[in-house]
């Protein structure tokens, strides 16, 4: 038998839930008829965006991967969501390699490649390179990719494969990848001679197996359900002429199949516990008489759902916010407050909100489209903004006080797949597909309940006052205990860590622990 090394990959993990179960099936495939060398790999998105990587900003997502035995990893774009301050932390945190081959000056340095030994029982080794990249596209991106340090992803990975091949020995190269599927192909074709078996990605969120021009580009799936179990088989003896290059098998496994892996049960029950604590905290405060209602949302506009898209044009800077009804599904009425737990069962799915330049015809049209079919009530069924005024027939008269102009574009806030087949709104999925350049990319937006968490703590922050009177010492800077001590004045009770946490994360955009009069400022105008 010759050299085997088989790769556990997986990628895109929003959630601590699935992670017992992935423990179990990593176990598996170590211990049932073994490899020469097992590797584990994660291709990026792992520290953010979830709700507990709002409060903990990926602690507890890297405390698990290092039970899970994670020996190689990758950022995604995602990564960037925190501070870089916090970033370094979690990278020190990790017990895997982190490979950065196309952020050369991110500080702490990070390693460009990394060569792996297989030995075989017959006594074989063979050398294999590893290299990692991020993408660059800067829409993705909320500020200058990783402090600016990042280069183009393809032509660093072909760079250092070709320097592991020539200079340290390796049969092969794989890539890791947290980029989309058209630039993985680019980097299979760019690198024919010799090709790269694998290549191992991360970024879109679906199952994906392919093989071109004798690469295998294959991705998992996000949040863990399933895992790629690769293996790559060498030779007994080196080839004397001709390339040393193995064969290739992949096989999909589930982690549904698996009992969970009860110490990592106990550690990742144990991070959840902020998030469980989040349940009851109060979003909206409700005046006496005043009834927050969902009943509806697919028949006619509700106060649900105005205040939800009302929420997520303010935390996204845009013009004007629409949710479809059927993504609002808890139909009942609140009174006295409106929680974090009612917010869950308001919203239950996990839908990537963007902004997009949408026409005003297109808009119009959209909005009475969605509406046709009332009293019949459709999940297609647009609730709108605060800021629209409709006529009669659902026809858009105004917008922040001003007519509305149909011949201009508006920064509109949605679900993506709106502009795609969701729902089925002929004009909206109309305009995504003639003019595909205008819908944002896949990754490019955040999931809903993280942004209306953002939005919540956005409308606190505006009803703690001015930002002179929440700065408690006058030093221009405003702490974690300057907004506790705003909360507690302003509601009367002490102020929770989490909601103090939140209001920060909400308003820190530099994410360097404070915030500055300047980021007040813009704060204060997103949620008027």
């Amino acid at each position: 038998m010759g050299p085997t090394l088989r790769i556990i990959a997986f990628n895109d993990v929003y959630t601590l839930e699935n992670l017992p179960k992935m423990a179990s099936l990593i176990a598996h495939h170590r211990d049932s008829d073994p490899a020469d060398t097992t590797l584990v790999t994660l291709a990026g998105d792992f520290v953010s965006p979830s709700l507990l990587s709002s409060l903990d900003s990926g602690r507890g997502m890297v405390d698990c991967m290092n039970d899970l035995g994670v020996t190689h990893v990758i950022f995604g774009n995602h990564e960037d969501d925190i501070s870089s301050e916090e970033l370094h932390a979690r990278v020190s945190e990790l017990s895997a390699i982190c490979l950065g081959t196309n952020l050369p000056g991110f500080d702490p340095k990070m390693r460009k490649s990394d060569v792996v030994e297989v030995r075989a029982r017959s006594g074989r080794v063979v050398r294999v390179g590893l290299v990692g990249t991020v993408l660059t596209d800067p829409s993705l991106y909320r500020r200058l990719p990783f402090d600016g340090t990042a280069i183009p992803a393809n032509e660093a990975a072909l760079e250092e494969s070709a320097r592991l091949l020539r200079e340290e020995n390796c049969a092969t190269v794989i890539p890791l990848t947290h980029q989309a599927l058209p630039d993985d192909k680019a980097l299979v074709m760019a690198a024919r001679t010799p090709p790269f078996p694998i290549v191992i990605g991360g970024h879109e969120h679906e199952l994906h197996l392919e093989q071109l021009e004798g690469t295998w580009i294959v991705k998992a799936g996000s949040d863990a359900l399933h895992a790629l179990v690769i293996d790559l088989r060498w030779p007994t003896e080196m080839p004397k002429t001709g390339s040393d290059f193995p064969t290739v098998s992949v096989r999909v496994d589930d982690v549904a199949r698996y009992q969970e892996n009860a110490p990592l049960r106990a550690k990742v029950n144990h991070h959840m516990e902020r998030v469980r604590d989040l349940e009851n905290a109060s979003l909206v405060t409700l005046p006496r008489g005043v009834v927050l209602s969902s009943i509806g949302t697919r028949t006619r506009q509700t106060s649900m759902g105005t205040l939800l898209a009302s929420r997520v044009r303010d935390a996204l800077s845009a013009d004007i916010a629409i949710i479809n009804g059927g993504g609002i599904r808890g139909a009942r009425e609140y009174r006295e407050r409106f929680t974090y737990g009612d917010l869950k069962s308001e919203v239950p799915f996990s839908n990537e909100l963007v902004v997009a330049q949408i026409p005003g015809t297109v808009l119009r049209d959209g909005i009475v489209f969605s509406r046709k079919l009332a009293p019949v009530p459709a999940g297609g069924f647009l609730q709108v903004d605060d800021g629209l005024v409709l006529d009669e027939a659902n026809v858009i008269v105004a917008h922040a006080g001003m007519p509305f102009d149909s011949n201009r574009s508006y920064r509109v806030a949605l679900v993506r797949n709106l502009l795609l087949v969701l729902d089925h709104i002929e004009p909206l999925a109309t305009f995504g597909e003639e003019h595909p350049e205008e819908v944002p990319a896949v990754g490019s937006g955040r999931e809903v309940k993280l942004v209306l968490i953002d939005a919540f703590a956005l409308e606190l922050w505006r009803e703690l006052g001015h930002f002179s009177a929440i700065d408690g010492d006058q030093d221009g800077q405003v702490t974690m205990a300057d907004i506790a001590a705003a909360i507690t004045k302003v509601s009367g009770s002490p102020a929770s860590s989490i909601t103090t946490d939140l209001v920060m994360r909400a308003l820190d955009t530099d994410r360097d622990g404070v915030i500055s009069k300047d980021e007040a400022e813009r704060a204060t105008r997103r949620s008027k």
